[in-house]
């Protein structure tokens, strides 16, 4: 009997990991598609509601839920404070806050970090460029994670349980 119970529990448990490391693909998916939209709603809050910059990425903070929201958040934050923070510092240091705990990965804060580069140090429609070129570079890297996630996920998952299966086969 103890047995059993012990064969069970390292099953249950590597096929509780592959499943942890298989949802990891979908959650970057996830995250990507919400950036996008994120953006495109920043583009239409500084675009179309003339909104300062602050109340723009808090606006979009608000819309915005998950892991992604709070990075929103601090930039806004960090901009309507009276420390002096330009923009480009507030969104470095907001990403830099909040990239943890994200599934996204370097390549993926490497176009935010550019894109914060340039954020507001121009006019509307420069703004206006640079957010959509982020989202056209987002939205590659999410065609390339949703890839990796049809091949990956499910090999993770399945893997999981059967490298706990070869464990208890390997230990009887």
């Amino acid at each position: 009997m103890l047995k059993l119970i012990g064969s069970l529990l390292i099953i249950c448990s590597a096929g509780l990991a592959g499943l942890r490391v298989g949802a990891v693909y979908s959650l970057r998916t996830r995250q990507l598609r919400a950036l996008q939209e994120a953006l495109q709603l920043l583009d239409t809050e500084i675009m179309y509601g003339a909104t300062p910059l602050p109340a723009a990425l808090r606006k979009v903070a608000a819309a915005t839920g998950g892991c992604i929201g709070p990075v929103f958040r601090d930039a806004g934050g960090l901009l309507g404070t009276s420390d002096g923070y330009s923009a480009r510092e507030a969104w470095s240091l907001a990403f830099d806050r909040n990239f943890r705990r994200t599934a996204l990965r370097q390549e993926d804060l490497a176009i935010l970090k550019s894109f914060g580069e340039a954020l507001g140090s121009s006019d509307r429609n420069e703004q206006h460029k640079h957010i959509e070129l982020t989202v056209f570079h987002l939205r590659q890297e999410s065609e390339k994670a949703e890839t990796a996630c049809q091949k990956n996920e499910r090999i993770w998952q399945y893997g999981g349980f059967l490298v706990g299966i070869s464990l208890v086969l390997l230990f009887l």
